[in-house]
Parts: structure tokens; sequence; C-alpha cells
């Protein structure tokens, strides 16, 4: 019998960024495991998150629920009033309808943004999505204008890809 090991296969290699991401990327595939409840799992990436990343203010990851996007877990200063998003509605509905993700460097730009803190300034919302099935999306909020590097796109984009094999 072969024992517990590298999930290396699971998940593939990660992406050459900055250590500090494929340290949280590798620390996240630890917990990201199928032998681990729902809840737990998405609970401590989000916490993960919020506390790695200081400009992460707000971290939640929404799971699709028929035509509405719920939200499951979320780490913040405080909870918003949007724990049920419609697809197509603000930018998490839009990335939803478009399955890509989608960068709003200055939410006071965008007519199609939900406002849910005074102080967010930007946004970051990637699909959860496998196989072209879409399971949810990680919502980040930021409290500084134009917070989102290519990196944390990438970062982000990799963490949702295992995500969606998690959930799958």
């Amino acid at each position: 019998m072969r024992g517990v090991g590298n999930y290396a296969s699971f998940f593939g290699k990660a992406p050459a960024i900055s250590p500090k991401y494929n340290a949280s990327i590798e620390a996240l595939r630890v917990v990201i495991d199928p032998k681990r409840p729902r809840a737990a799992v998405l609970d401590f990436v989000a916490g993960h998150l919020r506390d790695a990343f200081p400009h992460y203010s707000w971290v939640g990851v929404y799971l699709l629920e028929g035509e509405t996007l719920a939200l499951a877990v979320w780490k913040g200063a405080h909870a918003t009033e949007h724990a049920r998003i419609p697809l197509g509605q603000g930018i998490c509905g839009l990335a939803a309808r478009t399955r890509e993700t989608v960068v709003v460097p200055d939410v006071s730009k965008d007519p199609q943004y939900l406002a849910c803190f005074p102080s967010t300034r930007s946004e970051i919302v990637v699909p959860i999505l496998a196989d072209d099935h879409l399971y949810g999306e990680i919502d980040i909020d930021s409290d500084a204008l134009d917070a989102f590097a290519p990196q944390d796109r990438q970062f982000l984009e990799t963490i949702a890809d295992d995500l969606a094999r998690y959930l799958k």
C-alpha cells in the first residue's frame, strides 16, 4: 500500500513568481487536501490570504448556488452586506459571467462596483473554474488604490485552480 505523500501531481508545479507567493502556494496546498472538510479548507485559505498579504484588506470566497454567488467564508474587519450576489451583478457577477479574472484598480471609477466598505479602493475577483464549470470565486478588496500587481493575479489564479480541483 502506498503511503500519503506529495500532492504535486494533484496540483502541478507552482508558477515562477516571488518567493513569498510561492511559499504561500506551498502552504495552501498542504491544506487544500481532498481529505479535509470544505469549510475548514476555505476558512484556512481566506485567513491565510488575509494574514499573509497586508494589502488584502478583505478576503471572501463565494460558491456558486444555482444563479447566485453565496459567501462561504470571509476574513476582514467587517462582514459585507453582499452575502448573496446574483450572477452578472457587480464585479463578482461580472467575473462569474465572463469566467475571467477582473481587476479594478479604482473602484470609484467602475459603475459595476457594489460598495461593501467605504475604505475599499481596489478589488480583484478570480473565478474558481475547472473544465468550464464555475464553482465560485475568490474576492479580495484592498484599501489601497491599484493594489493588485500582475503577481497577485497569477498567484490568486493558481490558488483558484487548486481550489477548483479540490471542489470538483
